[in-house]
């Protein structure tokens, strides 16, 4: 092998390499940024603030819409989830993209999903804007008890509840 195919392979499989490192659904912040906070009408009329859940509870923020199918294939997971942790500090927020002209299909899925942590309108999108600028969905956000972001996933795969089940359960452990 002369000297230039080599180098030209070692170069392929570092690109490789940092590309498959890149992957997967999950990122992690390279340092704990804080969570900014935020304050957004809930399906039930209430107002629900982040700072609301400063000091006391895990927070996953999930941006979801009614239109996002991969969104609501994850949906019944996030429910189990939620039951299984709320009596430990564990809260969702599910962040709506919907528009205001979907408010009762928005009601509805939260009906026929038993989704029965908040629910919460960003139907200007200016919650999503700072969080989630792609607008991926699903896309969710672990914020631990000190208020700082722990993870970022985006996207939903069959299977990816097991790996959040653990990040919750970790960030849990660590109040």
């Amino acid at each position: 092998m002369t000297r230039t195919t080599r180098c030209a392979l070692s170069l392929a499989f570092t690109v490789l390499g940092l590309a498959a490192s890149g992957c997967g659904a999950a990122a992690r912040p390279s340092s704990a940024s804080p969570a900014p906070d935020f304050s957004l009408p809930a399906l039930d009329g209430k107002t629900v603030r982040l700072s609301d859940y400063a000091g006391k509870s895990v927070v996953l923020i999930d941006f979801w819409s009614t239109t996002c199918d991969p969104c609501l294939a994850e949906m019944p997971h996030l429910v189990e989830l939620y039951k299984k942790h709320k009596d430990k500090g564990f809260v969702v927020l599910a962040v709506s993209l919907d528009g205001p002209e979907s408010r009762a299909q928005v009601s509805s899925t939260v009906h026929d999903r038993e989704m029965i942590f908040p629910v919460l309108l960003d139907e200007e999108t200016t919650v999503t804007a700072r969080y989630n600028p792609k607008r991926e969905l699903p896309f969710s956000v672990l914020v631990g008890k000190d208020g700082s972001i722990l993870q970022k996933r985006s996207g939903y795969q069959p299977g990816d509840e097991a790996a959040l089940a653990g990040d919750v359960e970790r960030a849990l452990g660590q109040q």
